[in-house]
């Protein structure tokens, strides 16, 4: 909108400059060549009488003398080298034309007052809190205090921008946030089931699961624990989903399963990560709720560690994905992107993947350890693998017709600057 009325003032700024300068070069003409501002004059008179001859205020017989008279005078004054007294015509002075100047100083002016006004008019008169989708990661987390007022401000001015971008996937997701907070559970899961309509991403579904169990007091009986087994079935290893089944099996007193949905995160979860030391808090109370003997850390000592650091990278692969120029009018923002690397025969189970989402394309990685799936099975300790990178629009881990992919083999761990660039539709087999 500020780029469409830059464009319009800034046109007017230019044309009316044009304007201007015309018309100083005719009284600069008028003022050094009289008879030719003479001439002009009569030719202006004898226009507007062909106008009232054309609206009916002249007949025929009435134009015919009229000219007669006008080229009679004009005559009459070219003769004489002069005006008539009957045609006194003021031209201008030289002096009196304003010289044209581009209207750079005036458009650059108004590129830098329009921007900032209109940033400082909406940052008192707007809600910028409610458009920033780090402000409401995870419920709602800004520097000010969040009061029910502010909340209740920020659900409204989201309401109403989603009535003209239905489409917006991160609206519906803060508009859901923002209500959870509330405590409108209903509504938050409705926002959430609208923005998955829009992107099938696990951790949505994950959230939205954790809604309705506050929806239904606590309870993840029904949908709730759907979700999660589907989102389960789909990708044993997602973290999100393990850390709530965990919870939920924990919260309907089956200590036993808990476990072991925390234990199989735990294995995915590097040590220096700061949902390790939670985690190992709810592993030690589920253990103690069964009677078992807590399991004692184990000391590592910083060599051990600096050593295991230099053998991550040592064998870490790095390089940078992107997407060709003619499919990207065909892949969206929000679609899911997979790189991870796979056993060169064998297996298809990846020992390392990240992800992340079509928007940060092009996008730099890194697969080490610390990526690994599956603590067991580490790239380290593989001697060539295969990297793949996929986008999907299902956000599923397996595979779909319709993704797009590209894959690169063999590379042996400790390659650095890969480059995958996605090309072609991904060929799924079975």
């Amino acid at each position: 909108m500020i780029a469409v009325v830059l464009s319009v003032l800034g046109v007017s700024l230019w044309r009316g400059s044009q304007q201007g300068a015309r018309l100083a070069a005719h009284q600069t003409d008028a003022a050094n060549n009289p008879a030719q501002a003479n001439a002009a004059v009569y030719r202006d008179q004898m226009a507007e009488l062909d106008r009232e001859f054309v609206m009916g205020n002249l007949n025929y017989e009435e134009l015919k003398a009229a000219r007669d008279e006008l080229s009679q005078r004009l005559l009459a004054d070219v003769s004489a080298g002069g005006l008539s007294d009957k045609a006194e015509v003021h031209v201008p002075a030289a002096s009196d034309a304003v010289p044209w100047h581009k209207p750079w100083r005036a458009i650059g002016l108004l590129v830098f007052v329009v921007p900032v006004s209109s940033m400082l008019m909406y940052s008192v008169l707007g809600e910028p809190a409610a458009l920033d989708p780090m402000a409401l990661k995870q419920g709602v987390d800004t520097s000010v205090e969040m009061t029910p007022e502010k909340l209740a401000e920020m659900a409204t001015a989201l309401t109403r921008r989603l009535q003209d971008e239905p489409n917006s996937m991160d609206g519906w997701v803060m508009l859901g946030r923002v209500q959870r907070a509330q405590g409108h559970f209903e509504e938050s899961a409705e926002a959430y089931a609208k923005a998955l309509t829009l992107s099938r991403d696990d951790n949505l579904s994950i959230e939205r699961a954790e809604v309705l169990a506050q929806k239904n007091g606590g309870s993840f009986a029904g949908e709730p624990w759907l979700i999660i087994q589907r989102v389960l079935t789909a990708d044993p290893h997602h973290l999100n989903a393990l850390f709530l089944a965990g919870s939920a099996s924990y919260a309907e007193m089956n200590f036993n399963t808990a476990l072991r949905y925390w234990e199989r995160a735990r294995e995915v979860v590097p040590a220096d990560s700061p949902d390790a030391p939670e985690l190992d808090r709810a592993i030690a109370e589920a253990r103690g709720k069964m009677g078992l003997p807590a399991i004692p850390p184990r000391a590592v000592s910083a060599a051990e560690t600096q050593a295991s650091k230099a053998a991550m990278v040592a064998s870490s692969i790095s390089g940078r994905v992107s997407l060709v120029k003619e499919l990207q009018g065909l892949v969206a923002r929000t679609d899911t992107v997979f790189v991870y690397a796979t056993p060169v025969a064998g297996s298809r189970m990846p020992v390392a993947i990240v992800r992340t989402t079509a928007d940060k394309l092009p996008f730099d990685f890194v697969l080490d350890d610390s990526t690994a799936m599956n603590p067991a099975v580490k790239l380290s300790g593989m001697e060539e693998v295969t990297v793949r990178a996929r986008i999907s629009k299902s956000g599923q881990a397996v595979a779909q017709v319709g993704d797009y992919g590209v894959s690169l083999t063999p590379v042996k761990p400790g390659s650095k600057g890969l480059n995958l660039m996605v090309r072609d539709t991904l060929q799924v087999t079975p």
